[in-house]
C-alpha cells in the first residue's frame, strides 16, 4: 500500500492540473507527500482492492456519494475528502434551490468545500445547508498566476505562437468557448436534465444557436481582417463540428485546446467569451475581455455575475470592438469581488495550503469508518467475487483462474467476459481522452516552472 498526506485527482487537464501543481508545490514544500491522479485512469478503475491509502482526497467535485465513488472506487483508501469544487459558479436558477443538483446530497453533505467566494458560500450554507466548519473560503487558487510572482510561469508569446505555428506580428484574437460543442448524445442530455433540470435542452439550443451565430461573424470577421488571427479554444471535453468546418475554410481561424486558458489569455491581444467565467480571468490578468451574446439567453442559466455585464449582440458592435482602443470593462468589478475572493496580500494558493492542514490535522473532519463503509455499500457487486476480493490470497488464486482462456467453469467464464469487457470500454475511453491523460515528468516540469516564478 502506498500512503500519502493528499492524492488530487483532475478531470480535465487545461482547467485544473496547473492549479493542482501550485497546491502540491506548496504542500511538498511544507513536507507533505502528495501525488496527482487523473480521474478516468484505466488501469486504477480496475483495480478491485486499496493501493492508495490517503488522509486527505481531494476531488474534482463530490455533489453526492456517486461522484465521490468515481473518484475513488475501490483503489484508493481514504481519511478525509476536500471537494476542490472546479465547478464553483452555478446557474442562477440554482442558487436558492435546495434540490439542485450541485448543492449535495448523501456522503457529499459531509465533505469539506472549498469557496472561490462570498456568492458560493451563501450558496452552501442556505440552499445546501451544509456545516459552516466544512464550507472554505479560500478564493480562486487559478487566480494566483495572473498576478505577481506566478505571473512569470507562463510561457512567452513568441515561445507560444512559435509551437502552434501562429505568427507573432499578426494581431490574435481568443475566443473561449462557453458551449458544449453541438454534437451531445441523448444520453448526455438526459443526464443534464436530471442534474439541471428539464429546460436544460432549451439552453443546449441557446448554446448552439449562439454558436451557429457566432461562428457566421467569426468567419466573415476573418475574411474581412487577412491581418488578424483568431484562435478558437473549444470548451473543455466538447468538440465542435461546426467549428472544425470553418477551420478548413479560413486559413486565419484555428481551433487549439492545448494550454490553459489563462496562458491564452495573457498572450492574446484581445479575448472574447459567453457565459462563462473566463471574463474573471481576463480581469484579473487586466486584458480586455467581451461577451459576445447573439441571441437572448435562456432564462435562469445566466450566471448571476454576469447578468449587469455589457454584452455584444449584434456582428456590427463585435466588428467594431476588434480595433476599439476605449472600451471598458464589461463586468462590473463589485459583481467579481462577490463570486472570486480578491486578496492582494495574501495568495490564494497559500490559502489553501493553510486550510489543507487544517483539515489534516484536525479529526473533526475524519469521516467514520460506518460512513465511509455505508456509501460505498451501494456500488458493491455483491455474491462471491466481492467476499473473493477481500482475501488477498484468495483473490490471488481467482485472479488466475479468470486469466487462464482454458478455464471454462461458467462462473469463471462469466466473470473473464465482464472483464474483458470493462477492460475494453476503459481502454477506449482512455484511448479517446489520452489528451487528458498527464505522468510524473509532466507533473514534475510543471511544478519546476512554478518553483523558478515563485523563488526566483
Amino acid at each position: 500500500m502506498q500512503n500519502y498526506d493528499f492524492i488530487f485527482i483532475y478531470e480535465h487537464k487545461v482547467r485544473e492540473l496547473e492549479n493542482i501543481c501550485l497546491m502540491k508545490y506548496e504542500l511538498d514544500r511544507r513536507g507533505y507527500k502528495t501525488k496527482i491522479m487523473y480521474l478516468y485512469d484505466a488501469e486504477n478503475a480496475m483495480i478491485p482492492s486499496p493501493v492508495y491509502h490517503t488522509r486527505v482526497l481531494c476531488t474534482m467535485a463530490c455533489y453526492d456519494d456517486h461522484t465521490l465513488y468515481s473518484h475513488a472506487r475501490e483503489f484508493i483508501e481514504f481519511e478525509k475528502v476536500i471537494d476542490l469544487q472546479w465547478e464553483n459558479i452555478v446557474y442562477t436558477k440554482d442558487e436558492e434551490r435546495v434540490d439542485a443538483y450541485k448543492n449535495y446530497r448523501g456522503i457529499g453533505k459531509d465533505v469539506v468545500h472549498l469557496s472561490w467566494g462570498q456568492q458560493n458560500v451563501n450558496r452552501l450554507l442556505n440552499a445546501a445547508h451544509l456545516d459552516p466548519k466544512k464550507v472554505k473560503l479560500t478564493g480562486h487558487v487559478g487566480m494566483d498566476f495572473l498576478r505577481f510572482p506566478l505571473n512569470r510561469y507562463y510561457t512567452s508569446r513568441r515561445e507560444l505562437f512559435e509551437k502552434y505555428g501562429l505568427p507573432e506580428d499578426k494581431k490574435v484574437i481568443l475566443f473561449a468557448s462557453p458551449y458544449y460543442g453541438d454534437g451531445l448524445s441523448e444520453a448526455y442530455i438526459k443526464d443534464m436534465c436530471m442534474r439541471f433540470g428539464d429546460d436544460w435542452p432549451e439552453y443546449y439550443a441557446f448554446m448552439c444557436e449562439s454558436q451557429k451565430t457566432v461562428l457566421n461573424w467569426f468567419e466573415k470577421a476573418c475574411n474581412d481582417n487577412p491581418d488578424m488571427i483568431l484562435v478558437y479554444r473549444l470548451h473543455p471535453g466538447h468538440p465542435s463540428a461546426m467549428a472544425s468546418e470553418l477551420e478548413k475554410r479560413c486559413d486565419n481561424f484555428r481551433i487549439i485546446s492545448g494550454e490553459s486558458v489563462k496562458q491564452w489569455i495573457v498572450a492574446c491581444d484581445r479575448i472574447y467569451t459567453g457565459n462563462s467565467s473566463v471574463v474573471v480571468e481576463a480581469y484579473f490578468a487586466q486584458k480586455m475581455c467581451q461577451l459576445l451574446f447573439p441571441i437572448p439567453i435562456t432564462p435562469g442559466f445566466e450566471l448571476k455575475m454576469i447578468e449587469d455585464s455589457k454584452k455584444i449582440t449584434t456582428y456590427e458592435e463585435f466588428a467594431r470592438s476588434l480595433s476599439a482602443t476605449d472600451e471598458e470593462f464589461p463586468t462590473p468589478k463589485e459583481d467579481i469581488e462577490e463570486v472570486y475572493l480578491i486578496d492582494w496580500n495574501k495568495p490564494n494558493y497559500i490559502k489553501f495550503a493553510d486550510m489543507a492542514e487544517e483539515v489534516l490535522q484536525d479529526d473533526y473532519y475524519k469521516l467514520s469508518k460506518s460512513r465511509i463503509k455505508s456509501y460505498k455499500k451501494a456500488f458493491s457487486r455483491g455474491g462471491v467475487v466481492d467476499a473473493i476480493t477481500r482475501i488477498k490470497p484468495l483473490y490471488a488464486f481467482y485472479r488466475s483462474l479468470v486469466d487462464n482462456e482454458s478455464i471454462k467453469w461458467k462462473l469463471i467464464a462469466d466473470q473473464r467476459k465482464i472483464r474483458n469487457e470493462n477492460i475494453k470500454n476503459l481502454r477506449q475511453f482512455e484511448k479517446d481522452n489520452a489528451h487528458e491523460l498527464t505522468n510524473d515528468e509532466e507533473i514534475q516540469s510543471i511544478t519546476e516552472r512554478i518553483k523558478k516564478a515563485i523563488e526566483g
